[in-house]
């Protein structure tokens, strides 16, 4: 044989290895995590199982052979290798799945799902949280309270499900509050000021107090109970009637809202809106204190708090108390009508200088009223005396006494002046000196 024909076997015989070595290409495949699963993906996208962990492949030349690598929890990893010119394919091949998935299905069916702030709509699927990362996941829907879960994929933390179901069950309402710092207390528990979220766990009740000084608070209960209408998804809760926490000073005073004894000491008085109350402090023997609150629009509002002091009464420590006052006594007399008739006369001008009327035939005696002028008190005196009968002769003595509870109050103004149960001490004895002297 010529060198020429040796040398043109050698060269086919190279050839013919060369192509063999191209159409049969095996490459080792090993996966991590061990219990993955290799799938060769078909022309018709068909997955063959190829093993567990590990499977040997063969690469014909210029067919690309694809293939998956799964895991439940994982991302899965696909791969095509080709055994073409210019290719170098490796004899073994490592495939280590690193990025988790995590299936979110969420309840009620139209909660829309949230991917670290990003509204994925009301079905999110596959949820994937990549290595040394992690993923927040929040499903909201109006009405209810909003659910957040993080995924983390790091060394040392919890490894994330497989499948998540995310049930929105607690119901929650947005609350706006006027004026904005009102205090949200849900059971008993200040939860926020202004405008805040209240949750309703679900089949039960939470009784919610709105509250501000100088405001009548507001308590509402709201449920999420079956059979039961639901909480409103928002609501406006505005504090209009306002609240004065009166307190005394004696601590017995007695306090009256608008005529009405309400309380001694002290009194929470409310004030609805655009009216107004009158508030009276007294006490036997001090000065009376009345006030007027009003809750009305472009009107100074009340104070939240308020301490009464009362003074003392000068013409209460220039008095005594006395059942003589303001009733009618009847004294009987032996005596002549014209004796008697001079006796009260001289009684009646020893204690008043003025008589307003005087008439002998009818036994009538009626004085001008006398007036003590104190810093915070008026007091007016007067004697009214009558015949009550001729055969014995009787004779009525009513001793009147009044007062205003203000200073330099005008003796003519009758509808300022109220019965007093007290006598100044000037005219203390006068009673008693009729009853003696008309023996």
């Amino acid at each position: 044989m010529s060198t020429a024909m040796k040398r043109s076997c050698l060269l086919l015989t190279m050839l013919f290895i060369a192509f063999v070595v191209r159409a049969d290409k095996k490459i080792t495949l090993s996966a991590t995590p061990a219990q993955a699963s290799i799938f060769e993906i078909g022309k018709d996208g068909k997955e063959v199982l190829l093993g567990v962990g590990n499977a040997v492949i063969k690469v014909d030349k210029d067919l690309p052979f694809k293939i998956v690598v799964r895991l439940e929890g994982y991302k899965p990893i696909s791969r095509t290798y080709v055994n073409a010119k210019n290719v170098d394919l490796p004899k073994e091949d490592r495939i280590v799945l690193e990025d988790r998935l995590v299936k979110v299905t969420a309840q009620p069916y139209d909660a829309r799902i949230f991917i670290n702030g990003v509204d994925q709509g009301t079905n999110a699927g596959w949820v994937e949280v990549k290595k040394d990362n992690s993923v927040t996941v929040e499903v909201r829907k109006t009405g209810f309270y909003t659910k957040t879960k993080t995924y983390y994929n790091r060394s040392g933390m919890d490894i994330p499900p497989i499948d998540d179901f995310i049930t929105l069950s607690d119901r929650a309402m947005f609350v706006r509050t006027t004026p904005a710092d009102v205090q949200v207390v849900v059971n008993g528990k200040k939860i926020a000021e202004g405008n805040t979220e209240i949750v309703i766990p679900m089949q039960s009740c939470v009784t919610v107090e709105y509250i501000k000084d100088g405001f009548v608070t507001v308590e509402k209960q709201y449920c999420a109970k079956d059979g039961q209408p639901m909480p409103p998804v928002s609501e406006n809760i505005v504090l209009k009637d306002r609240q004065v926490s009166i307190r005394t000073t004696p601590a017995d005073a007695s306090i009256k809202v608008d005529g009405r004894v309400m309380g001694n000491g002290e009194y929470r008085a409310r004030i609805p809106y655009g009216q107004c109350i009158e508030v009276i402090v007294e006490k036997s023997g001090y000065v009376a204190n009345a006030k007027n609150y009003c809750n009305e629009d472009n009107v100074q509002p009340p104070p939240s708090a308020d301490h009464v002091i009362l003074t003392l009464d000068e013409a209460f420590t220039s008095s005594v108390q006395s059942d003589q006052a303001n009733l009618n006594f009847t004294i009987e007399t032996s005596k002549p009508e014209q004796d008697a008739w001079k006796i009260l006369s001289q009684i009646t001008m020893n204690y008043f200088d003025n008589i307003e009327l005087a008439d002998r035939e009818t036994g009538y005696i009626r004085t001008a009223w006398n007036v003590n002028n104190f810093k915070d008190n008026t007091i007016r005196t007067r004697i009214i005396v009558k015949q009550a009968d001729i055969a014995p002769l009787k004779y009525t003595i009513k001793l009147v006494s009044e007062y205003s509870g203000k200073a330099r109050t005008s003796v003519k103004e009758d509808q300022l002046f109220f019965p007093w149960d007290r006598i100044l001490n000037t005219y203390k004895d006068v009673i008693s000196e009729f009853q003696s002297r008309m023996r």
